[in-house]
């Protein structure tokens, strides 16, 4: 029965409705769900995927920004990546009032221990700090398109992660996006030792940080959604705030101790005067920062409650082909041939993956309703 229903969550309110129409009809009733009810899935997945996209694209291009003007610390920009969590408090309070705040619910549950919870929350922040980290050095040495690209490997690592946790197997579809993503980023190793992109020590040191940060963040979604479907055992929007602050919050506590551990504190007046845009802007582009992270943060977290960490990376590298556009209009990034190759590879690759997700719904969608059929019939 938990089978049951862990799949009949996984499918669009659309189809629940019609399904319960087309049983109610059949019956000499009458009844229709209202259009909001019937299409609120894909609202709210649509709703984070566009969040998600927002915040990859915002983030990315204002953390180049913040080093390609005179910025240098790399703990200061992944803190503010992470300290922005105090402006979610007013939605968690707004939420917590609110008792019909609940998306979905698996019921039945006993609540986890406090202390497993805890647990739960410092081992993923831990993990997202590092991601901040592993990025903020990616960006800092490479050009925004070739470190977009290279983050297209999260979609590969997380379909790994996935298969050891989840009922995902290893099939053409699946095999063909880790093959292109990988084979994208290879490319990318090759094409900067041709072009001389940026001295080979930065770019390897760039572009494996990246790689770490794609690994992190993937092993980030697999394991919040274990953590759901395992131990928390539930799906409430107030579940998606909370966990959104207590990773942040964790993460930037490790990432500030790692502020002052370096020093980088002592250098931070000087950075702002020297800054090249002057030190509004320097307190602007912070801020901005963290306005976004926050939005990708919740976004993300909210599609894996809402489909899985596959598609949510899937969405989420979405803006791996946009992002590169959005830099050569605002930071004059350059564009060659084999990157636009490579962006065709990286698509296809979403492409295969979204192609598998579709097959593997309708497939859950079949067993369902012989299982249905069978409750039915056996009453």
């Amino acid at each position: 029965m938990e089978e049951v229903q862990q799949k009949l969550l996984d499918i669009p309110n659309e189809e629940i409705c019609e399904d319960e129409n087309s049983n109610i009809e059949s019956s000499g009733s009458t009844h229709s769900c209202s259009y909001f009810a019937k299409h609120k899935w894909w609202y709210q997945v649509a709703i984070f995927t566009l969040f998600t996209l927002i915040g990859e694209v915002v983030t990315t291009l204002l953390v180049k920004t913040y080093f390609t003007k005179g910025g240098k610390s790399i703990w200061l920009v992944s803190l503010v990546q992470n300290a922005g969590f105090p402006i979610l408090l007013p939605f968690l309070y707004y939420v917590s009032l609110k008792n019909n705040s609940q998306i979905e619910v698996i019921e039945g549950n006993q609540e986890p221990h406090i202390c497993i919870i805890f647990l739960v929350y410092v081992v993923l922040g831990v993990l997202l700090g590092g991601v901040s980290v592993f990025n903020s050095v990616g960006l800092k040495y490479l050009q925004v398109s070739t470190y977009s690209l290279t983050s297209t490997t999260r979609l590969g690592f997380t379909i790994i992660f996935s298969l050891f946790h989840s009922a995902h197997k290893f099939t053409p579809a699946i095999v063909n996006s880790i093959v292109l993503v990988i084979a994208a980023s290879v490319i990318l190793v090759v094409h900067n030792n041709e072009s001389g992109e940026m001295s080979s020590g930065k770019f390897l040191l760039g572009f494996f940080s990246t790689i770490g940060g794609s690994v992190t963040y993937s092993l980030v979604l697999s394991l919040t959604e274990f953590s759901y479907r395992k131990i928390i055992k539930g799906r409430k929007f107030i579940d998606i705030i909370e966990m959104s602050i207590y990773q942040t919050l964790v993460a930037s506590i490790v990432i500030l101790l790692g502020f002052f551990i370096s020093g980088d504190w002592k250098n931070l007046i000087m950075e702002m005067e020297k800054y090249q845009l002057g030190k509004l802007s320097y307190v602007v582009i912070l801020f901005f920062i963290a306005i976004s992270c926050q939005l990708k943060v919740v976004a993300s977290i909210g599609l894996v409650f809402k489909v899985n960490p596959l598609m949510s990376n899937v969405f989420n590298n979405l803006g791996a082909p946009i992002t590169p556009i959005f830099s050569v209009i605002f930071l004059h990034d350059k564009i060659k041939g084999l990157k636009l190759v490579i962006m065709f590879l990286a698509f296809w690759g979403f492409g295969s993956q979204i192609y598998q997700q579709y097959l593997n719904h309708m497939e859950a969608k079949e067993e369902l309703i012989e299982q249905n059929s069978k409750e039915v019939s056996s009453s």
